[in-house]
């Protein structure tokens, strides 16, 4: 799970600014918080959501945590400049290292886990165990005349051997590489898998974050309906209950060679070279069609495509392409999957413009499904919107909801709901909207002139 996030000269962030999940003295809605279970955990809150006028930076904090994940994910190439994209309405901040920490629950710990880079080199690292006593280091990097030092601090080995490894990696470690990257890449979690935190963490940014951006396509749903997974049906069940006409999913077989048109020859040979015998990949094509290949036992390549299936006045199923269903539809066949994974698994999901091409109901009815299935799973819900039907006290809590907005100099603030104070009675949807707690466009009469030109013509 996400407890806090803060980020540093990043894009339209230009000061540290910090994002908490972590609940504040509300008495509403207690089934929203999941319960520190002894003395030295920490409570956190299951869902937030985010609002701000377009280009406030709302989206920039998740691609702040998403270009983060993906430094340790994907790591860096030796020689290469690092991904950087530094505030650029201050010149200052051009030779200013973006700062990343995330602070988790993973496992059966709490950690801190941060770093600053830029397109040169990491110019520090750090990981921490966190309960509310205190922390404890578990490894601190530094950059000092170009190469990077580290110190593990009380940090306890088995034996000399595994010391001696771990250290080796360090002293491996590239300066424009993350040391839990390298720690992956060598197999240091497989190997001293008993050094937890190293374990946590990784495993939390590789398994359990997911970030879910407007353009993002699932490309899970494929593999389930070919293997028979009842997730599939689930969704099957979701989009027709959220009236869209939609009985079902289906992989309609077709010719590889004759049946896809679309697909460049280019990416048909690379389809054919890469492909291992009982192993898939799956390829987006134009108009959002999705493709399953799959190499059987025979060494044939089989392809397979994406449909969903609907009903004719007979009764008899109809099927039709991805493109040819609405906005909305295909939009939820990118959400939905995931929220079906928090149903039942510890997971944080968040969504970039969870309202981008759905009604409001269906919407409001998706954040609202989420916090009633999930009492019991520590899974989160983290989501941007401007959907101001979700500003509803009896659906969510004041701590909840946050704000971004920019000043005059461009740069994004951060804040929450609850620096107001609104009486638990009031109608916060109406103050959001009337400007009461910022985040909301200020629309200039742009063409007042003009009208006033053509009323006295």
């Amino acid at each position: 799970m996400l407890l806090r996030f803060s980020v540093e000269n990043f894009k339209s962030f230009k000061q540290r600014v910090e994002f908490s999940m972590l609940p504040s003295r509300v008495k509403s809605h207690p089934a929203h918080v999941i319960r520190a279970k002894n003395t030295k955990d920490i409570s956190v809150l299951k869902s937030s959501i985010i609002y701000g006028a377009n280009a406030s930076g709302k989206s920039n904090l998740i691609k702040a945590m998403r270009h983060a994940q993906a430094m340790v994910v994907e790591g860096a190439k030796l020689g290469k400049n690092l991904p950087y994209d530094p505030f650029r309405l201050d010149q200052s901040c051009a030779t200013q290292p973006t700062r990343f920490e995330f602070e988790i629950k993973s496992g059966k710990q709490n950690y801190a886990y941060g770093f600053s880079a830029d397109h040169k080199a990491i110019y520090e690292e750090w990981l921490f165990e966190i309960n509310k006593s205190g922390e404890t280091s578990v490894f601190e990097r530094s950059l000092q005349n170009n190469q990077s030092q580290f110190d593990f601090g009380p940090l306890k080995f088995k034996n000399k051997e595994d010391e001696q490894f771990l250290q080796f990696t360090a002293k491996g470690t590239p300066t424009n590489r993350l040391f839990l990257a390298e720690c992956y890449e060598r197999n240091v979690l497989t190997n001293l898998n008993y050094l937890t935190a190293f374990v946590d963490v990784s495993y939390w940014f590789h398994e359990k974050l997911n970030i879910v951006f407007p353009n993002s396509k699932y490309h899970g749903l494929e593999m389930q309906l070919h293997v028979g997974n009842d997730n599939a049906d689930m969704l099957a069940r979701i989009l027709n209950e959220f009236d869209t006409g939609v009985a079902g999913l289906s992989l309609k077989e077709i010719d590889f060679n004759k049946e896809l048109p679309e697909l460049p020859s280019s990416v048909k040979q690379d389809i054919l070279q890469e492909i291992d015998e009982k192993e898939a990949i799956f390829v987006a094509g134009p108009r959002n069609t999705r493709y399953q290949f799959v190499r059987d036992e025979t060494s044939q390549v089989k392809a397979f495509k994406l449909m969903t299936k609907h009903l004719d006045a007979s009764g008899e199923e109809v099927l039709f392409d991805i493109f040819q269903e609405s906005d909305g539809t295909q939009r939820l066949l990118d959400i939905a999957p995931g929220l079906l994974d928090i149903f039942s698994k510890d997971k944080v999901y968040i969504i970039d413009e969870i309202d981008r091409s759905l009604h409001s109901e269906i919407t409001t009815s998706l954040l609202n499904t989420f916090l009633n299935l999930t009492c019991d799973v520590q899974s989160q819900l983290i989501v941007t919107t401007h959907e101001s039907n979700l500003l509803n006290l009896d659906l969510i809590r004041r701590d909840e909801v946050w704000f971004t907005q920019k000043d005059k100099l461009g740069a994004t603030s951060l804040y929450s709901l609850e620096e107001f104070q609104p009486r638990f009675d009031k109608d916060i949807r109406k103050g959001y909207l009337v400007g009461r707690f910022g985040g909301v466009p200020v629309i200039k009469d742009l063409f007042s002139e003009f009208k006033g030109a053509n009323c006295a013509s």
